[in-house]
């Protein structure tokens, strides 16, 4: 396995890939590595091509630089786990490799916007599909690997990827939750031994009601959900609604829908979505 940091090197590997008519399958992560993340390296291998994985946590996402500044790096464990699971190369550049011109992003996707966590985290998607691009462009891979974790993120990466009419294939796989039905977060190791006892509170509440919701949906649910994560002392949620999966539209159906909620135990922000059919 190759371990890069420039991209001037990235490329001549690349170059020398494609004399060979090499594929390349992409998954893009911020480090902190999983078994979601190595779920989609698990769906790469199915795949022909040579697996690449990026390492960087992109500033550009994160509307909180305390958040940016908090986010977890734990590259030799990364690299160990990357390793054991058919991953040939890490590229993980710096910051100045990335934007050796500054921070700087652009909008050029207005679809999907002003809704779930657009709302809430201002420039986010902006950072995200800046990131995305410059990836991209630098590897020009036949796949890249998202998870449905991020749904808003998904759908938007869809639209970039047609809007700039690349011939990636966005590969897109399905959340791996833990035994407590909640998707695995990178954040999640931040939590204290208190914050961790309210996240299973907080599991158990969204599951319980997940099921009344797909059995029957009722907006009156969503409500409940609300009112229960407050009265274990849930005081910010961003958003519990259900949208359709084709247009992220408000649903009033169950039918090929998803819960989609947001919420912070304490300085921790959790996001996640369910499927309602």
């Amino acid at each position: 396995m190759q371990i890069v940091k420039k991209t001037s090197e990235i490329k001549e590997i690349l170059s020398n890939l494609e004399k060979n008519n090499s594929k390349i399958n992409l998954i893009p992560t911020m480090g902190n590595i999983h078994e979601g993340h190595l779920s989609l390296l698990k769906e790469a291998n199915k795949i022909e091509g040579t697996n690449i994985v990026t390492i960087f946590i992109n500033p550009t996402q994160f509307n909180d630089i305390k958040d940016f500044e908090n986010y977890p790096s734990t590259f030799d464990q990364d690299v160990t786990l990357l390793s054991k699971n058919n991953c040939k190369i890490i590229f993980a550049p710096n910051i100045n490799e990335m934007y050796p011109y500054g921070l700087e992003t652009k909008k050029t996707i207005f679809k999907y916007r002003d809704i779930l966590c657009d709302i809430f985290r201002q420039g986010h998607f902006d950072g995200v599909t800046t990131i995305v691009k410059m990836l991209l462009d630098i590897i020009k891979p036949s796949n890249i690997f998202f998870g449905e974790k991020d749904f808003q993120q998904l759908k938007i990466v869809e639209i970039l990827i047609m809007q700039n009419k690349l011939t990636t294939n966005l590969v897109k796989c399905s959340s791996i939750r833990g035994s407590n039905g909640m998707s695995l977060s990178s954040r999640y190791t931040q939590f204290s031994t208190k914050e961790k006892t309210q996240f299973e509170k907080c599991a158990l509440i969204i599951n319980k009601n997940l099921l009344d919701l797909i059995k029957s949906f009722d907006t009156k649910i969503l409500e409940n959900i609300k009112k229960e994560l407050q009265s274990i002392g849930i005081s910010k949620i961003d958003y519990c609604e259900v949208r359709e999966e084709k247009n992220l539209e408000i649903s009033n159906t169950n039918l090929d829908s998803r819960l989609f909620v947001a919420f912070y135990v304490n300085e921790i922000r959790i996001i996640d979505n369910f499927v309602l059919y």
